[in-house]
């Protein structure tokens, strides 16, 4: 059986650039602000891929064409783009007087320290609307963060970067979170009590689904998984997130249908195989269930 394997983008596909301002495999910093122009970040992402690490994108001049979760986009002057760990996302193209500056965040160097609640409110609505427009004094305070971040890697005789950049990239965070979720009337609702039992369940259910969703797409394997009851799962995924368990599980796998779909050569039969339906009728019915296509119509729009 042929299987289509997405590509996947990690640390281990950035340029070696020597001098660069980066922290190994945690955070690593590029732009073009000065004579160096980077071209290498657009020949890499000209194709769509599945990015490992969380990427902003801070555009100074210009603007640049984007597909992230095969929505496109235009990134302009002002403006910031957010890329989370696992979307899609495809450079598609820039025009010529663009200048922008990226950050390339491993996940595990930005521990989860805030509201569970609010964070996934913030990551929902980051996935809707990847494209943010800060005010004129945030932008200029996240470009002055940029540039400290960028000094203290290049200092080599400083002792505690990865400190110091943690703190840099926590303020960058709650600008975005203050922003994001204030600008969206819907997060506006009352705070749920506080549980870290069911944040941590909650967790445990998104890792889990991540790991498995090509195989498994029913609640109960999922609970069985936690040690816990599907009613009680599914409680606890609404009650935190404010989605049902089936929308998180169904959410990726049509994502995931959509990217192989779109990705040159592959066939529904392939995509149907590889995510694991018994047939591509079945696959045609769910599919177009949540899209509103089917598998054939979507891949030839």
């Amino acid at each position: 059986m042929e299987q289509l394997n997405i590509f996947q983008v990690n640390f281990s596909h950035i340029p070696n650039i020597e001098n660069a301002a980066q922290i190994p495999d945690k955070i690593f910093l590029i732009d073009n602000f000065n004579e160096n122009k980077c071209t290498k970040s657009k020949d890499i992402m000209c194709f769509p891929v599945q990015l490992k690490n969380t990427i902003l994108i801070i555009c100074t001049a210009g603007s640049a064409e984007l597909s992230i979760n095969l929505k496109r986009h235009t990134l302009k002057e002002g403006q910031v783009a957010i890329i989370l760990d696992g979307d899609f996302f495809q450079w598609i193209s820039k025009s010529e007087d663009m200048e922008c500056a990226a950050i390339v965040i491993n996940h595990n160097i930005m521990p989860i320290n805030f509201d569970i609640k609010k964070g996934m409110e913030a990551a929902f609505i980051i996935k809707e609307n990847p494209i943010n427009t800060p005010s004129y004094k945030d932008f200029v305070s996240i470009i002055a963060i940029y540039n400290n971040i960028k000094r203290v890697l290049l200092n080599s005789e400083f002792l505690f970067k990865e400190e110091v950049a943690k703190s840099y990239l926590d303020i960058i965070r709650c600008y975005a979170l203050d922003r994001i979720i204030r600008s969206n009337e819907h997060t506006a609702m009352e705070e749920p009590k506080k549980s870290k039992r069911k944040d941590e369940i909650f967790k445990q259910f998104i890792a889990a689904v991540q790991e498995s969703y090509t195989k498994e797409r029913n609640v109960i394997f999922y609970a069985d998984k936690l040690c816990v009851s599907p009613k009680y799962l599914s409680a606890v995924v609404h009650e935190v997130s404010g989605k049902h368990a089936t929308h998180w599980i169904n959410e990726y796998v049509i994502l995931e249908s959509k990217a192989m779909l779109k990705a040159e050569g592959d066939s529904v039969k392939n995509v149907c195989n590889r995510l694991n339906f018994p047939n591509q009728s079945f696959f045609a019915k769910y599919f177009k269930q949540h899209t509103g296509m089917t598998p054939r119509e979507y891949k030839n729009t």
